[in-house]
This record gives C-alpha cells, sequence and structure tokens, in this order.
C-alpha cells in the first residue's frame, strides 16, 4: 500500500512510518522537517520505502500539488503543533490553529481534489476528553471539555474533518491518542512539551534522580508508540469501520508512583526526589476504554507499562 503520512519526521508519526516499513509500504513520508540522521537509522533496512516530501500543510497550494503528484492510496493526517505550555501557547496560538485546524481542512481538500479515494485517519488526541477529577475510564461518546489552545484545535479539527467526509463521501476514522510514550521523542519545532516518562527514563540512564511532585497517584494512559502505530495501521487498513472515531490507548491508568516503581525494577539503583510543591507531571484523566478497537478490530496493545518501559530504555542505551 502506497501511504501518505502528514507529520511524519515527529514522533509518533515516525513510529508509525516504521511500522508500515517493517509491513513492506511505501510511505509517502510529508513534514516540514527532512528525516536526521537518528531517525534515518530508525527507518533504516525495512521492508518497506519511505520517500520524504516536504509539507507546510498550513498552505493549502502545497498541500494540493504534493497531494496531486504522489497519489496516495491512504492517509494518516498526523502534522501538528502539540500541548504547549501557557507561554507558548500565547506565542503561538494562532500559529496552532492554523496547522491543527487550517491544516487538516487543507489536506482533506487537497485529497479531495486529487480524487484520492482511500480511508483518511485523522490524528487527534485524550485532550478533548479534558481532564477529569474523577478518574473514571472514558469512552469514546463521553462529552468533551478541552482545556487549552492544543485540545480545543483537536477537537474542532476532528468534528470538522468529520462534517466534510459526511458532505464529500470521504472514508474517515479519527483517533484520539492517550499519552505515548517511546522511541524518537523530541522537540523538533512542534513538540515543545515532552512526557514526563521521557523525562524519567532519560534521567534513570544518566543517573540522576527523578524529579516527582504533584499527586504521584494522579493517573494518565501511557502507551509505548509502537502500539499506537500498530492501533492507526489497523484502522486504516479495516476494510470497514463501525465508528468513526476510536480511543486509543493501553486502556489502563498509569500514575508516576506506578511509572517510578516499574523504572526501580528496570534500573537499579534509582534515585528519586519527591517534591510536593514541584508543578504535577500531568494533569488527571482516567484511562481511555478501547472496547471498540478490540471488539471492531480485534486489536489489543503488545505492551504493559513494564515491557513497554525496558523496550524505551532498550532503544534509548543504544542510541545515546
Amino acid at each position: 500500500m502506497k501511504v501518505l503520512v502528514s507529520g511524519a519526521t515527529g514522533f509518533v508519526m515516525a513510529n508509525l512510518v516504521r511500522h508500515f516499513l517493517e509491513a513492506g509500504d511505501t510511505v509517502i513520508a510529508a513534514d516540514l522537517n527532512p528525516p536526521d540522521a537518528a531517525l534515518a537509522r530508525f527507518w533504516a533496512r525495512l521492508a518497506g520505502r519511505a520517500d520524504f516530501h516536504r509539507l507546510d500543510v498550513a498552505d493549502a497550494a502545497a498541500a494540493r500539488a504534493m497531494i496531486a503528484e504522489v497519489q496516495p492510496e491512504a492517509t494518516v493526517h498526523g502534522a501538528a503543533i502539540t500541548t504547549i505550555p501557557p507561554e507558548m501557547e500565547r506565542a503561538r496560538f494562532v500559529e496552532t490553529v492554523r496547522v491543527n485546524v487550517d491544516g487538516t481542512l487543507h489536506v482533506l481538500d487537497a485529497l479531495l481534489a486529487a480524487r484520492a479515494r482511500g480511508r483518511v485517519v485523522v490524528v487527534s488526541s485524550g485532550s478533548v476528553y479534558g481532564p477529569r477529577a474523577d478518574r473514571a475510564p472514558i469512552t469514546e461518546d463521553d462529552p468533551k471539555a478541552p482545556q487549552g489552545v492544543y485540545g480545543m484545535t483537536k477537537w474542532m479539527a476532528e468534528s470538522l474533518a468529520r462534517r466534510f467526509a459526511d458532505v464529500h463521501g470521504l472514508d474517515l476514522g479519527v483517533v484520539r491518542l492517550a499519552s505515548p510514550f517511546g522511541p524518537l521523542e523530541r522537540d523538533r519545532g512542534a513538540r515543545p512539551l515532552l512526557s514526563p516518562i521521557h523525562a524519567w527514563a532519560t534521567a534513570a540512564l544518566r543517573g540522576e534522580p527523578l524529579r516527582i511532585g504533584g499527586d504521584p497517584t494522579a493517573p494518565r494512559d501511557a502507551i509505548h508508540a509502537a502500539d499506537v502505530a500498530s492501533a492507526i495501521a489497523a484502522i486504516l487498513k479495516s476494510p470497514r469501520l463501525a465508528h468513526d472515531a476510536y480511543n486509543v490507548g493501553w486502556g489502563f491508568g498509569t500514575s508516576a508512583e506506578q511509572a517510578i516503581a516499574a523504572l526501580r525494577r528496570l534500573v537499579p539503583g534509582l534515585k528519586v526526589d519527591v517534591d510536593p510543591a514541584a508543578p504535577a507531571p500531568w494533569t488527571t484523566r482516567g484511562p481511555l476504554r478501547i472496547d471498540r478497537l478490540r471488539q471492531d478490530l480485534g486489536w489489543t496493545p503488545r505492551h504493559d507499562l513494564d515491557s513497554g518501559l525496558a523496550a524505551y530504555l532498550d532503544w534509548l542505551r543504544h542510541e545515546s
């Protein structure tokens, strides 16, 4: 299959490209930033082929020209500016809207203009549900209450994408990602706020103490990026989708306390500094329920917390 992946050199989409390459697919890897040496190694010596195309999704004409040229058989639209801290939100507010909302519509419009009728998967986020004090598992039909420009633009983009697909007859699926961790998480311009697990894992391997603030029992749904990739690929390649939106997560809450306990099992002598006055590692939100993925597609994550962290630590050791 010839798959277009926008945002291809970013963290999660880079793992998705690798998944497609392992399956022998041809990937049109579109992004503002070309692959660097680390990413080239990550994609090297696999069965498929990746062809890089520079693309600014906020440029409607550029999206039309590139997609008309490459004629993809299926598309995953993952280009986005991700969660940003308040000081950067002020500076990049309009830019985030242009990339996350306008960029989504530009890609869909370009696919329509090119008569590229294969399935399109739009990558959204669990942040559309907002923080949840009750910590209960979250279904796709639960109320949406995004806070901050990232979550708001993700909810707006997926809502408009669904309407666009309805109006024009596009085959569309939306995925709402939990809290990914894994290889190649870094800031290349669109991901200024990295995950706590990235910070803890890299500190652990350097022998530095892990700094934990806030409520250590507050949960998030931490999922290895390889599992995110396999779920998105399953949705893209399924002959038929019973629903237009799917949660993608591990399906269980992971607290800072649990993540640190798992790292202690994997890194002997780990040091931890607990500072309740320090900022919390994440806002509280219960796990994303993944019943739809299990029932509709037979998908299940390969990694639990321990095996996912072990795989990530192995990759970090190899790359450092």
